[in-house]
């Protein structure tokens, strides 16, 4: 396989460290958190925390990535790898789609049937490389003509939004009970284990 038909993007150097600013300001919050509450089971409880959101953070910037070969295309994210042939793919849509706190191009990738092989969260992506990705794919481009939320996007074409792009604030809220119930049961092992 030549170079010329093989594509890798990884994250920007801008969106990544924007997600790093962000994890910093949650980290210094922790701590904060930590120190407030008293006691060392909080501050070892919050410190534990801190880590496990910068070793998240890192994985999944260290595993992003989109590849294009010549048998497929692919999409690559912390808890997912996405994988579709390259010959089944026929058209693309391209969407600025509008989320809580943020607006990010989409990428759909569509088979003959106008069916979603692929869909791709740009936001992480610089603009160029999201236009490299679909000059390389080659294919028929098309999109809605102004910024839609996900839940527009998913009633236009059904089946190209993930259910986490059309319930975003629901996704937030489960992402957020779930750092919840992990930062209890850390503090109740933490408090056990240093009582």
């Amino acid at each position: 396989m030549s170079e010329a038909d093989l594509l890798v993007l990884r994250p920007a150097a801008g969106p990544r460290r924007q997600v790093l600013t962000i994890a910093g300001v949650i980290a210094v919050v922790l701590v904060v958190a930590g120190v407030l509450a008293g006691g060392r089971p909080a501050l070892i409880t919050c410190i534990s925390l801190v880590l496990l959101l910068a070793a998240t953070i890192a994985v999944y910037l260290w595993r992003s990535r989109i590849v294009v070969t010549p048998a497929e295309i692919s999409a690559r994210g912390l808890t997912f790898h996405r994988r579709r042939d390259r010959a089944l793919a026929a058209s693309v849509i391209r969407a600025t789609v509008v989320q809580p706190g943020a607006v990010s191009e989409t990428i759909v990738v569509l088979d003959a049937g106008e069916h979603a092989l692929l869909s791709i969260n740009g936001a992480l992506y610089a603009p160029a490389d999201l236009d490299r990705f679909v000059d390389h794919l080659g294919l028929p481009t098309g999109g809605p003509g102004g910024p839609v939320t996900s839940a527009q996007l998913a009633r236009e074409r059904p089946g190209t939004v993930g259910w986490t792009g059309r319930h975003p604030v629901a996704f937030t809220l489960l992402c957020a009970l779930g750092f919840a119930i992990a930062a209890v049961i850390l503090g109740t092992v933490v408090a056990a284990l240093t009582g």
